[in-house]
C-alpha cells in the first residue's frame, strides 16, 4: 500500500514505474470528472479502466466490507470529501463475507485481524496491491459525501 498527495504522484518511484502511471496522471490532470457520471469508464487500453464513485461514508463497518483483488491494483484518488480506510496485509486472517469472484475480481471480508486505519482527503491517493486488504468508505468522525476515481491497473 502507498498513500500520498497528488502533487507527488509522478515523483514516487514505486508508482512512476507502474504500468499506466503516465496515463493515470494524464487523466487526473486533463479530465473534468465533475462532468462525468458515476460509472465504469474504459480507456484506450483493453485491460486498464477507471470507476467514478460517489457515496456517503459510514461508521458501520458491516455496511463497508473489506475487499481484496487479485488481477488489479487499485489507485484510488479522492476528488472531494474524506474517508477513513481500513488496511490489513492479506496474511492476516479474515472472516470471508463473499468468496473470491473472478469475474469482478473481488473478495469481501466482514472482519480482518489487525486492521489499521488512515484518513484519505481531497487530492490524496492510495494504491492497493493484490496483497492489500482494504476497507474504504468509513466515516472519519462524521458521515460525509465522498467522490473518487478508482483506477484499475492490471497486475
Amino acid at each position: 500500500m502507498i498513500i500520498g498527495f497528488l502533487d507527488n504522484l509522478n515523483s514516487n518511484k514505486w508508482i512512476s514505474g507502474m504500468d499506466h502511471c503516465n496515463r493515470i496522471i494524464d487523466l487526473i490532470e486533463n479530465t473534468d470528472f465533475t462532468k462525468k457520471d458515476d460509472g465504469v469508464y474504459k480507456t484506450d487500453s483493453e485491460d486498464f479502466y477507471y470507476i467514478i464513485s460517489t457515496y456517503n461514508t459510514s461508521d458501520n463497518m458491516e455496511e463497508k466490507p473489506a475487499e481484496a483483488h487479485r488481477k488489479y491494483i487499485d489507485l484510488q484518488y479522492i476528488l472531494y470529501g474524506e474517508e477513513k480506510i481500513g488496511y490489513a496485509d492479506h496474511r492476516n486472517p479474515g472472516i470471508s463475507l463473499k468468496e473470491y469472484d473472478g469475474k469482478n475480481d473481488v473478495e469481501l471480508f466482514s472482519r480482518i485481524e489487525n486492521e489499521s486505519f488512515f484518513i484519505l482527503k481531497k487530492d490524496m491517493y492510495a494504491v492497493f496491491f493484490p496483497e492489500d486488504v482494504h476497507r474504504p468508505g468509513l466515516a472519519n468522525k462524521e458521515a460525509r459525501s465522498v467522490r473518487k476515481v478508482i483506477f484499475k491497473v492490471p497486475v
